[in-house]
């Protein structure tokens, strides 16, 4: 028998005819998928090739940087983010601390009084680039959020924060 052999225009070709989304028909399951989870003792930048991780903060300060998504070319990118450990410096940032903002708004709840739910909101207008956790006031153990950029520089935030202290405060600033 001969061998047979094709070039390698024929198997790059091949390779791209290749469908690259996976259609679930109605009653499939997908079992066994777990979310990636990332313990948090250092800073670092992230990447959006690390988009759909959750990120705990398992010491008190580090400042995680969000990859800069101006050229509009990472929608869809999205984190999660926890804090498991009273932050002193925890901290998520925009790259660009200039023109990227978090929209949206955070709920907080005060832990240490049965009192309304606080609402943090971050418009546009307000310049929020940097959400920190850097005392009870802010974040306590528990907090959590996630983002979600949609368009060029805007990132949307939802999450709760749990707050303790008497002077409860945002967790929003800007950078």
């Amino acid at each position: 028998m001969g061998s047979k052999r094709i070039g390698l225009a024929r198997v790059e070709a091949l390779l791209e005819n290749l469908k690259r989304e996976i259609n679930f028909g109605a009653g499939t399951k997908l079992v066994g998928q777990r979310d990636l989870v990332e313990s948090v003792t250092a800073s670092d930048s992230l990447t959006a090739v690390e988009s759909g991780t959750t990120y705990v903060f398992a010491d008190a300060a580090a400042v995680l940087t969000l990859p800069d998504s101006g050229a509009g070319d990472i929608i869809g990118v999205n984190y999660t983010f926890i804090s498991n450990f009273q932050g002193t410096g925890q901290e998520v940032i925009c790259a660009d601390t200039t023109n990227e903002f978090f929209i949206g708004t955070i709920i907080g709840a005060d832990q240490d009084a049965d009192a309304s739910p606080l609402g943090w909101n971050a418009q546009v207008s307000d310049g929020f680039s940097s959400i920190e956790f850097t005392g009870v006031t802010d974040g306590k153990i528990g907090s959590y959020f996630t983002v979600t950029n949609y368009a060029a520089d805007r990132w949307l935030i939802e999450g709760v924060v749990a707050q303790s202290g008497g002077s409860e405060a945002t967790p929003f600033a800007a950078s």
